[in-house]
């Protein structure tokens, strides 16, 4: 049940993440507030590695397990995430996480192919049932949006699923074949992530903007950062330490669900037939992942 909970605690720290630096992006690059948040979420975590014991570890690392880290920062952190933000920006939120949440289904997969993990019932029940509920409780923009968008920007939801599921399935290769505590990992990857995204954030000419951030957008950014790919990093990965990548990636795929309570308890958003159904799906889904 702890692995259950931790993959559900970490999609509950995406979702509030996400409100964060949401009102960010309005106003500034989607790179540069990338690059800023795995910045504070690495001040984070480096600040209690002496605490964990865990520094010793960076020496024991082996070419192939760096290799392997550099592998999921690049399409987890780096390029993933950046296709989540461009999404949100230009697609649309909530067409943006109903699409990119679709990553389990990538994941299942890819967890039977390379991990030779062995799909349950349950799984291969509970996977489409959580997909598609997130789906139907998420509603989508103007359509007429949707039309006058690029090729590419169409596809970036889609895209950052894949990516998604990539990262995440490496990373459980890497904690199936190596002694490397979870909570390092998380360091790890969010530490390999900041030379791409530094890069980057210069090349498309976004980094100028950090002397035009507000002091509400440092301290958005940051706890977003912490909250979201520090706290939320932290349980996901000690989760995939815990279960098979195609039980704990579904749980933790279900921020979605999460952000509608919040916006049913805060904002008074009105239950709907569609979002009722799409509800009761999750859960069911949920319940078969974490009981079954």
């Amino acid at each position: 049940m702890i692995g259950e909970f931790l993959a559900l605690f970490a999609s509950f720290c995406w979702a509030f993440s996400a409100v964060l630096y949401r009102k960010v992006l309005e106003n500034k690059g989607y790179f540069i507030v990338n690059l800023l948040r795995v910045g504070f979420a690495s001040l984070f975590l480096a600040f209690f590695l002496p605490f964990l014991l865990l520094t010793s570890q960076l020496s024991s690392l082996t070419f192939n397990e760096i290799l392997l880290f550099i592998f999921a920062a690049v399409n987890g952190p780096v390029i993933g995430d950046t296709l989540y933000f461009i999404g949100l920006k230009r697609v649309g939120v909530s067409r943006t996480q109903s699409i990119s949440s679709s990553y389990p289904l990538f994941s299942m997969v890819l967890a039977t192919i390379f991990l030779h993990e062995n799909l349950s019932f349950a799984i291969i029940v509970g996977t489409p049932l959580i997909v598609i509920g997130i789906i139907l409780v998420l509603p989508i923009e103007n359509k007429n949006r949707l039309n006058s968008l690029d090729s590419f920007s169409k596809f970036t939801p889609v895209l950052t699923a894949f990516f998604w599921s990539i990262a995440l399935i490496t990373f459980k290769f890497i904690l199936n074949n190596s002694g490397i505590n979870p909570i390092f990992a998380t360091f790890i990857n969010r530490l390999f992530s900041l030379p791409f995204l530094f890069f980057t954030a210069i090349a498309v000419n976004e980094f100028n903007q950090i002397k035009k951030l507000s002091k509400i957008e440092v301290v958005l950014i940051s706890v977003a950062g912490i909250v979201s790919l520090g706290i939320g990093g932290i349980s996901v990965f000690l989760s995939l330490s815990l279960l098979d990548a195609s039980k704990a990636i579904p749980l933790s795929s279900v921020s979605p669900f999460f952000t509608l309570i919040l916006a049913l308890i805060y904002i008074k958003e009105k239950l709907n037939f569609k979002i009722f159904v799409g509800t009761i799906l999750i859960v069911t889904g949920i319940f078969l992942l974490t009981f079954c």
